[in-house]
């Protein structure tokens, strides 16, 4: 049953395409299936890095993967990724994560109901993935985000208002919830 499993996600990989666009001066890079993006790598300085954080992110694939031409990105994808980086509301509903499991699949979807310029904390966030005493696991699945930006995952802070930690890098995670006129404070979201 396992090797069948891992035989359809294997399959799935096949399909991913991937693709890189502007964000400013840097690159962004995207992978998404026909079902919904897949992956999406915050802004690097060049097309290597984004790529790198693309092969970070998503299952383990072959070679000739990686070696593969770039495809066109869908414009809503930069479109949609520019207005969140500059902390103005944006709407993106279409993932494919099939490569994580259910409760990942869970926090991801429950993280996508935080409204913009809002937050919540990892234990809601659990209690709302189907595992309220989760908050730990909760925070694993965030931190391995394969869409972070687009799935918000900045807007989720640890109790007592600490910032909590952001698989993209703490400095990102405060500048985004800053853009969308959410106060910090040393540490603490006021």
């Amino acid at each position: 049953m396992r090797k069948e499993k891992n035989a359809r996600k294997f399959n799935r990989v096949k399909k991913i395409q991937f693709g890189f666009f502007r964000a400013g001066p840097e690159w962004g890079a995207a992978a998404w299936t026909a079902h919904g993006l897949s992956a999406l790598v915050l802004p690097r300085k060049t097309k290597e890095q984004a790529l790198r954080g693309l092969y970070e992110v998503l299952p383990p694939a072959p070679e000739s993967f990686w070696k593969a031409r770039a495809s066109d990105v869908s414009p809503d994808i930069p479109v949609q990724a520019r207005r969140a980086l500059k902390g103005k509301p944006f709407r993106f509903s279409d993932f494919d994560l099939f490569f994580l499991t259910p409760f990942q699949q869970s926090v991801l979807a429950a993280t996508c109901r935080i409204p913009w310029g809002q937050y919540r904390t990892y234990g809601w966030v659990a209690k709302k993935a189907g595992s309220p005493r989760g908050f730990r696991a909760a925070g694993q699945a965030l931190n391995r985000n394969p869409v972070a930006l687009l799935i918000p995952c900045h807007r989720v802070i640890a109790g007592g208002n600490r910032l909590g930690g952001y698989g993209g890098n703490l400095e990102w995670k405060i500048k985004l919830l800053k853009r969308e006129g959410i106060r910090v404070n040393q540490g603490l979201v006021t």
